[in-house]
């Protein structure tokens, strides 16, 4: 990826908005080409970690409660992390 900066002061603290790029420091106001944009798909999973979470719930049991509550902070409506509260 490329790093895009600022065309008049060098810096690289830029803010999109509304189509354009605003330097933070100079206040310059510029456009970038397409191939200067950052991609802004991704995806977050964080199933591995409820996963992982859930396993200690089993294997220490004398702190299941403490980890099914982690859980739910992720997955409110996780079933299994809820059969730990109760």
């Amino acid at each position: 990826m490329k790093v895009v900066k600022c065309t008049q002061c060098g810096s690289q603290e830029l803010v999109e908005e509304g189509g354009y790029v605003n330097c933070i420091y100079c206040q310059s106001r510029f456009t970038l080409a397409d191939d200067e944009r950052p991609n802004k798909e991704s995806t977050i999973s964080v199933r591995s970690d409820i996963e992982a979470l859930l396993q200690k719930c089993q294997s220490e049991p004398w702190n299941s409660h403490r980890y099914a509550k982690l859980v739910l902070d992720l997955d409110p409506t996780n079933q299994e992390a809820m059969a730990y509260i109760r």
